[in-house]
């Protein structure tokens, strides 16, 4: 299942909400680490119904608009969701990492602060080896300008290891927030 399923599942665990309110919400909650295209919504409301992960749980009719439809997540579309939000995706994104985070509260504390101990870690690991390669970098030249190729090089490779600090300090913050039972 793409994660943009759990996108729409994640909001739908929070309230039902119509499709109307599905995209409100993404653009109010979600849209700022997880982007969805609003042309996705209808099709995959539909598909996740017909896995039984939603359902309609009711009409609403407004004065002169046409019904719309409230959906809500099952027990199933529950379970689905918590074993998505444990689970170790190999080459997952940072985006969702940062939507399983956002169904942290569904979760044990002690189950997230693992997943964070191992995110941590790996953004440690690529962080010593950004560092390790700028210092290779920098050994075998001692003057790099900016019209040599290795110049921008080093740039993005700094600022990987810039967003790579980023990654490690709040995983650290998450993992005390757990710790104290508070944010």
């Amino acid at each position: 299942m793409s994660s943009i399923k759990y996108a729409f599942l994640s909001l739908l665990a929070r309230e039902p909400l119509s499709g109307y309110d599905i995209k409100q919400q993404m653009n109010g909650r979600v849209n700022f680490f997880y982007k969805v295209n609003n042309n996705q919504l209808y099709p995959v409301l539909a598909k996740l119904k017909d896995e039984g992960l939603i359902q309609v749980q009711s009409y609403e009719k407004e004065t002169s608009r046409p019904a719309r439809k409230v959906y809500q997540i099952t027990e199933e579309g529950i379970s689905i969701l918590k074993a998505w939000v444990v689970s170790l995706e190999k080459d997952a994104t940072w985006d969702d990492f940062m939507l399983k985070q956002y169904d942290s509260w569904l979760m044990e504390p002690q189950v997230m602060c693992k997943l964070l101990e191992n995110k941590q870690q790996e953004h440690q690991k690529r962080l010593g080896e950004y560092k390790s390669k700028i210092a290779e970098f920098r050994d075998k030249y001692k003057t790099i300008r900016n019209y040599h190729p290795l110049f921008s090089t080093i740039a993005v490779l700094e600022m990987g290891v810039r967003l790579e600090q980023a990654y490690v300090q709040w995983c650290s913050h998450m993992i005390d927030s757990y710790k104290i039972d508070k944010i």
